[in-house]
Formats: C-alpha cells, sequence, structure tokens
C-alpha cells in the first residue's frame, strides 16, 4: 500500500486501486505531479522490497534533486533504485507466508514513528516532552492547549484558557506572551525570529 501514501486523497484510502503498485511510470508521474525538488525528501516503503511504483518514484526523486529514502524489511533485491539512505529491519518470514501487514508491518510503523517524532523535535514543534506547535481550532484542542500551558507557565485552567484566547489560539505563542511579559505582536516576531523554535524565542536577546 505504499503507493496510496503518495497518491493520498479520498478515493485511494477507500478505493482500490488495483494493478497501481505495478507501475513504476505512476510513481514518477506521481512524484513529478507534486513537483519534488531538491528541498524535499522522498521515503518510499516497500516491505518487500520489489514494488514497482516505490522504485519509480524514488528514481525520479533523485532525478529531480530530491534526498531519497527506502525502507524494505527483506535482503536486498536486484534492480532496487539507488537512495541517500536505506533502513532496512529484517523481520524474517511473516507467520502467514507473503502477509507482509505483520511482522514487517509493524516494523515499518515503529520506524515511522521514529522518523515522525525526531522530525517534529527537529522542526521545533516539541518543547521540553510536549507538542507545542498546536493551533485550538476545536474544543478539544483548546483544552489541550490550555493544559500545555497550564504546565509550562505554573497558571491555573481558567488562567491559562484566558492567556491562549489572547494569544488567538496559538500555545506557543501564548507562553512566549506569558514567558516574556509581552503582547501578541511582539510574541510573534520573536518566534518568527526564531524560526518558530520556542526554546529559541524564550532565550534570545
Amino acid at each position: 500500500m505504499a503507493e496510496g501514501v503518495i497518491a493520498g486523497g479520498k478515493e485511494a484510502m477507500f478505493v482500490a486501486q488495483e494493478g497501481a503498485e505495478d507501475s513504476p511510470e505512476g510513481g514518477a508521474g506521481d512524484v513529478d505531479a507534486r513537483n519534488v525538488g531538491p528541498n524535499d525528501v522522498v521515503m518510499g516503503i516497500a516491505t518487500g522490497g520489489t514494488t514497482p511504483f516505490v522504485h519509480g518514484a524514488l528514481r525520479r526523486a533523485a532525478e529531480r534533486g530530491a534526498r531519497t529514502i527506502f525502507l524494505s524489511c527483506v535482503q536486498p533485491v536486484p534492480n532496487e533504485p539507488p537512495v541517500d539512505v536505506v533502513i532496512r529491519p529484517l523481520t524474517g518470514p511473516e507467520v502467514l507466508t507473503g502477509s507482509t501487514r505483520l511482522k514487517a508491518g509493524t516494523a515499518t510503523k515503529l520506524v515511522l514513528n521514529q522518523i515522525t517524532t525526531i522530525s517534529m523535535v527537529q522542526l521545533g514543534k516539541c518543547y521540553e516532552n510536549l507538542m507545542v506547535d498546536l493551533r485550538a481550532t476545536n474544543q478539544k484542542l483548546w483544552d489541550r492547549g490550555a493544559r500545555i500551558i497550564a504546565m509550562l507557565t505554573g497558571l491555573d485552567r481558567d488562567s491559562a484558557m484566558d492567556l491562549l484566547r489572547r494569544a488567538q489560539g496559538h500555545v506557543k505563542v501564548a507562553i512566549v506572551m506569558h514567558k516574556l511579559g509581552i503582547d501578541i505582536d511582539q510574541a510573534r516576531r520573536r518566534l518568527d525570529a526564531s524560526g518558530g523554535f520556542l526554546r529559541k524565542a524564550l532565550s534570545a536577546v
């Protein structure tokens, strides 16, 4: 189902696209359609190693200057695309032969969890062990945002919610406002100057 990730959309999620994974041209075409370039990273997932769609996408991504990652759960197979990084957790034979959604699927999920978690940290979306890059857009997120603010500032729940409202629902902005005693516009400018990293915004002179 790796091709479903790049194909995306509701149709790809709910309607089987029989034969799509057999087309390297399809993978290349989806990379072209997204105008992938040198500022992008394309990761192809083929637990059995051979999916033509994934190979085609990775080859075209490399041609367009993107960095490439290949995730497979088997030993190297013939004609694997050359990539910058190979991730290869060798999970061995499945309990049900050919059913890579079992051991290989579990290993793939673990690898992706690590990659996405590290990415969130390096993109400045986390502070300590909290996801602070949050904008409240519904009741659940307003509540979560207020709880995060209360944890990081020591404010009570009502005060944290009031601060979040004054920050127009932006958790990082609210924390900077409180910690530095500044208004929303100053807090936004400070975060912008720090590349969105809360720790840098709070420590920058």
